[in-house]
């Protein structure tokens, strides 16, 4: 009982904020470069430096959501016998929606952009994930995809989670990882042998890229089994295979490896585990007061960060010396997104976050 009342007046578990600080920072810097190379100027992606994936961190926040939120919502079903719905979803709401169509209405009014009716009618109804797939995304904040990946995920998962026994729980997580893992091939293959419909591969290929409830899942597996406190866990915290699994996926990770097949799938395992080490050992202790800060406001980073580079890149030229070009594109972008999220968070966002409380 005292981990239950830890984890919720705290809305946390040690070492998360770090990991949203690190993901969300990455995720900023590769957008930076993808902006310079497409802007035809010198830049790491193709002076070929081994950039972090900025893919890979939206793995790593979807990895952190599944597990925490699978967490607190299976305590209270331990704790009360069942998951009080109406709360988690106005709860979701409050915390996701205000941001999410700010931005929409933000981005919308500050650039010039074409906008198919596709984009406003699926961005508009949380499915900006099937948009992207449909080459029909958000043009003036394209980052947004993610936010429907994990409303979409929780539409239907802490029902399930709720109606399942508890022992089958697992079972169900396991199934459904490989299963949706396994989905996308099986698509591809029938089409190929019988329809050959290129425009069909094409969508199956983004929306499963872009559409990772299986990674969300893998992260629901591993919160689940901590909050029961299930004795195989013990494999997992092992020194010996959580220690390699820290330093494997790191490694993996600032390397840019990509595996042709099942990357992020293999990511979303790697994190699961290094997460599960992060919060439940008492010598890690990642919490340091900066990184606490960005985690805390990493959500705002993520969905103002695409408008604050459109701005960069209207107002410092690329002309003249490379250093102070890159010197005054950072500081402007890291600067002013971080700024802006703190505001966001400390105004807009606490609002909610205040109404939100009301159903906790």
């Amino acid at each position: 009982m005292k981990q239950y009342n830890r984890v919720v007046n705290r809305n946390h578990l040690k070492g998360l904020d770090t990991l949203r600080a690190i993901a969300a920072i990455i995720v900023v810097w590769g957008h930076i470069e993808l902006f310079k190379k497409e802007s035809g100027i010198q830049n790491l992606i193709d002076d070929g430096f081994y950039l972090p994936s900025g893919h890979i961190s939206v793995i790593l926040f979807f990895v952190i959501s599944g597990f925490l939120i699978t967490y607190l919502l299976t305590l209270e079903k331990k704790r009360t016998g069942t998951i009080k719905l109406k709360n988690f979803y106005l709860r979701r709401i409050l915390r996701i929606w205000p941001l999410y169509y700010l931005v929409l209405v933000i981005s919308f009014l500050l650039f010039k952009a074409v906008y198919s009716s596709e984009t406003i009618f699926l961005s508009l109804t949380i499915f900006p994930n099937v948009a992207h797939a449909l080459d029909a995304g958000w043009p003036t904040s394209p980052q947004i995809w993610s936010i429907g990946v994990e409303e979409q995920f929780y539409l239907f998962w802490p029902l399930i989670l709720m109606i399942l026994p508890s022992k089958r729980i697992p079972i169900f997580l396991i199934l459904f990882f490989f299963i949706y893992t396994l989905l996308p091939t099986i698509l591809l293959f029938l089409n190929n042998q019988y329809f050959g419909n290129e425009t069909l591969s094409h969508f199956v290929n983004r929306f499963f890229y872009g559409s990772k409830f299986n990674v969300l899942s893998m992260g629901s597996l591993f919160g689940f089994l901590f909050a029961e406190n299930k004795k195989y866990l013990r494999f997992f915290k092992n020194d010996l295979v959580s220690y390699v699994t820290l330093v494997l996926v790191s490694i993996l990770w600032v390397s840019g490896f990509e595996l042709k097949y099942y990357n992020d799938e293999l990511f979303s395992i790697l994190f699961s585990i290094a997460i599960l080490k992060i919060v439940s050992d008492p010598r890690i202790n990642l919490d340091k007061i900066v990184f606490r800060f960005i985690g805390k406001i990493s959500y705002g980073i993520y969905m103002y960060h695409w408008i604050v580079l459109l701005l960069a890149f209207q107002f410092i030229s690329p002309y003249g010396n490379a250093w102070l070009f890159n010197l005054y594109l950072y500081s402007f972008v890291f600067g002013i997104t971080f700024f802006i999220a703190w505001v966001s968070n400390y105004s807009i966002e606490r609002y909610f976050l205040k109404m939100k409380e009301k159903y906790r």
